[in-house]
């Protein structure tokens, strides 16, 4: 058999021996079913050859008799240009052609092909003609364009829900302090006992949405801040920054924190991301403690087959996830104890940023035995 492979079948000699009768069947059992054709064009005898397989693409007539004169009419106007141009390439012996095109049928019919062209080369090395394959891939062709189409659809969408998340969340901000600014300037002295305890619920309200309204615009801006270059991270000053801005909170409840970062100390990392994921992380693990013993947090970082592993556990009460890992990253998690709800907009905000940057994370936890946070970075 020819080492042209595939090809080989667009230019077998009028005799065939057994096994090349054979070859023969087999690939024109493939051809029919990957709805490939072949074509060739003799220089010498000025003659071009479809096969059966490419008749049925092209859908010509029986009779059809194939010239070079013809050709350009089986190709989309679009691509007139780079055909002639690569028919001239090969025929001087250019390099070998593979790309998809759009073709048109005998009977006007548009699809895309998948085409491949090669120069005939004698044995003196002059060419005498060219062959190659024409592949249908109309289907597969369309289902990529529409899958296209639906991305930049969705990328628009999101382009729209990111203006407006943003709008609202700054004007939200606004009213909020505004609310702020209003109970500062209240003189709650000269208010009468039972509207002073009325203003001391606003003030309180006003502060928790303002919490609320920062951590979301947080998470409208993540996708923004994912894009942002990485950089190399010490993973230990990381965490003494998250412990330092956590102190006062570490301090009141007596938290004990351990970090060991000597397997891989510096990791490539969004360090704007990994500060707030230790400091959510660091600060779960306090607030939801144990009634039974201190907060402890440890951190470290493994590396298994070349992926690292950020982990961060803590023996707080835990959490019943019964099987669904998910539920405590959601904004309106009923797994967490804190009251305010920025906390659980924390976890979400957290796996967010994971994600965003092509990592996973994941938590394991039990009812009174703490929680591990697992990350896959």
């Amino acid at each position: 058999m020819s080492n042209n492979g595939f090809l080989s079948i667009f230019s077998r000699s009028a005799i065939q021996s057994p096994d090349a009768k054979a070859d023969s069947f087999y690939y024109e059992q493939i051809a029919k079913v990957t709805q490939a054709g072949g074509w060739n064009i003799n220089f010498t005898e000025k003659k071009t050859y479809f096969d059966k397989e490419l008749q049925a693409i092209l859908e010509t007539p029986e009779n059809y008799r194939p010239s070079l004169r013809h050709a350009l009419h089986f190709f989309d106007m679009e691509y007139h240009s780079l055909v002639i141009k690569t028919f001239q390439e090969l025929g001087e012996g250019g390099a070998d052609f593979d790309g998809v095109l759009k073709m048109v049928t005998y009977t006007n019919k548009a699809f895309w092909a998948h085409c491949i062209a090669k120069p005939i080369v004698n044995s003196r090395g002059r060419v005498i003609g060219i062959k190659g394959i024409v592949i249908n891939i109309n289907e597969k062709k369309e289902r990529e364009l529409m899958l296209q189409k639906a991305i930049e659809v969705v990328e628009a969408n999101n382009s729209r829900l990111f203006t407006f998340a943003n709008y609202v969340s700054h004007n939200i901000k606004s009213h909020v302090n505004n609310l702020e600014l209003t109970s500062q300037l209240v003189d709650t002295n000269k208010l009468p006992q039972d509207q002073k305890e009325l203003f001391v619920n606003y003030k309180e309200i006003a502060a928790s949405l303002n919490r609320t309204v920062s951590r979301l615009k947080e998470v409208v801006s993540i996708q923004n801040k994912a894009s942002d270059p990485l950089v190399s991270v010490s993973l230990e000053e990381a965490f003494e920054k998250a412990r330092e801005e956590l102190r006062p909170l570490i301090e009141l409840e007596e938290a004990y924190l351990y970090s060991d970062f000597s397997e891989t100390p510096i990791i490539r990392y969004n360090p704007e991301f990994l500060h707030n994921i230790f400091c959510t992380l660091i600060k779960n693990g306090i607030v939801n403690k144990s009634p039974d013993r201190k907060p402890e947090i440890k951190a470290y970082c493994l590396e298994n087959k070349k992926k690292l592993s950020l982990i961060i556990e803590d023996n707080g009460k835990g959490y019943d996830l019964q099987g669904n890992t998910d539920k405590i990253f959601q904004m309106s998690s009923s797994e967490t104890s804190n009251s305010d709800t920025s906390q659980n907009v924390g976890l979400f905000i957290v796996k967010n940023e994971v994600e965003a940057l092509g990592g996973k994370i994941d938590v394991t936890s039990k009812p009174g035995y703490g929680t591990k946070f697992i990350i896959m970075l």
